[in-house]
């Protein structure tokens, strides 16, 4: 499947194997995706990943949605009456098979992601039933997700329960990024500090290193965004920044590339029409991963969003780091939280807030100036060594190591995570 939540698991699969582990994967064969995206499957055939799947060879194909309220209104729909989420009607499907992973396979932990959260709830059968350690990786959180929706107190109150049994079965918990840590310690008392690691987010210099590039207008600026506007995520505060900037200088219109990587519902690009920025702005829809990477590398700036909500101080979306290993200048158009904290020190990126037009203006007319130029800013070189994808699953194999107490396989890590 495509989307940014894929690449986080799929890399983790990709590396483990360099420290020591075989990771065998248990997924479902999708009949519907919001995108697909086979070049990161294409990575794990190469490196002979066992994956079992649930399901047969059904043909698959690509939803589309017209409005993006429209998905919305399903996806609360479907979380009113399937707890914890619609996976749920997948559980036992997944026990079934893995039951055969396990008697084919010398399994010795099991490791989850959530969302969805249903493979939380399978993982903790596995441990009760094989007596295997279980790693719980969050890669967001799972009472205080915006795209979570709860009908009633009740229904809230439901998910907590099912949090806490699986938080008190895991031996090790992952998350993303501290506040997600510090709000799971918050809300369930027996959970400490050391039950919990931070591996953040990241990107692979592999991707980046096997590009040959492509070359763009040198004429024009390039500003790139990847991502797709779904929970009520919306590029209009940019559109009506770049009308503005192209207002005030009105050779802009011609010199600029606004492109749009991802889902893009209709609405938005009747709203391009609207603002008459059809010449200004390129909607690709999703693209592959590598095909992404290529774009970002082509750029002169990358836009990034955070939508505001009750809960955008836990964001730290995933195409962020992306953009680091890209190293080009970023506008970022986010709110106070952990995404902005770890722009700060980035070096060479223009701060707004999402829903600030006159700043989006200001900011798309100043890189639009130093790119005339040719001196637009540079991240700090040591930057975004600390995301590489590699060296993060060095620190998720080390926790493998210590919940087996393996000293050769902990010994291998450390090793490997030194050089």
């Amino acid at each position: 499947m495509g989307m940014g939540g894929v690449q986080r698991t799929a890399k983790f699969v990709k590396y483990l194997p360099q420290y020591g582990w075989e990771p065998i994967v248990l997924t479902v064969n999708p009949k519907l995706y919001l995108a697909k995206d086979e070049c990161l499957l294409g990575e794990l055939e190469k490196e002979n990943i066992k994956i079992y799947r649930t399901g047969g060879d059904e043909k698959t194909s690509v939803v589309k949605f017209e409005k993006d309220s429209r998905r919305k209104f399903l996806s609360n729909l479907s979380q009113t009456f399937l707890l914890p989420d619609s996976k749920i009607l997948w559980k036992k499907k997944a026990l079934a098979l893995a039951d055969k992973i396990f008697s084919e396979n010398d399994i010795e932990l099991v490791y989850s992601t959530a969302p969805p959260y249903t493979d939380f709830l399978i993982a903790v059968e596995l441990k009760k039933k094989y007596g295997v350690p279980l790693v719980l990786d969050y890669r967001d959180s799972w009472i205080d997700c915006p795209n979570n929706f709860y009908l009633t107190p009740i229904h809230r109150s439901a998910h907590k329960k099912m949090e806490a049994g699986v938080l008190k079965q895991a031996d090790k918990v992952v998350t993303i990024n501290s506040r997600i840590k510090e709000l799971i310690i918050e809300r369930y008392p027996f959970v400490n500090d050391k039950d919990i690691s931070v591996i953040t987010q990241g990107y692979d210099p592999a991707d980046f290193v096997k590009l040959n590039g492509s070359v763009k207008s040198p004429a024009k600026m390039k500003i790139t965004y990847s991502g797709s506007f779904l929970n009520y995520y919306t590029p209009k505060y940019f559109l009506d920044g770049l009308a503005l900037a192209v207002k005030k200088n009105p050779e802009l219109k011609n010199n600029i590339e606004a492109c749009f990587i991802g889902s893009f519902p209709q609405e938005f690009e009747t709203y391009i029409k609207k603002l008459r920025l059809e010449g200004a702005t390129k909607v690709m829809g999703y693209v592959e991963h590598f095909h992404c990477i290529q774009i970002l590398m082509e750029s002169d700036v990358l836009w990034m969003m955070i939508n505001k909500s009750e809960r955008s101080d836990l964001h730290s979306t995933g195409k962020l780091y992306e953009y680091f290993g890209a190293g080009k200048p970023i506008l970022a158009c986010v709110p106070e939280g952990v995404a902005r904290e770890s722009l700060k020190t980035h070096g060479a990126v223009t701060l707004t807030e999402p829903d600030d037009s006159k700043a989006i203006s200001k900011a798309i007319l100043e890189y639009y100036e130093l790119f005339k130029k040719n001196a637009l800013p540079k991240p700090n070189s040591n930057y975004a060594g600390a995301y590489d994808r590699k060296k993060l699953t060095g620190e998720l194999a080390s926790i493998f190591g210590s919940l087996l107490g393996a000293d050769e396989v902990k010994q291998k890590t450390k090793d490997l995570v030194q050089t």
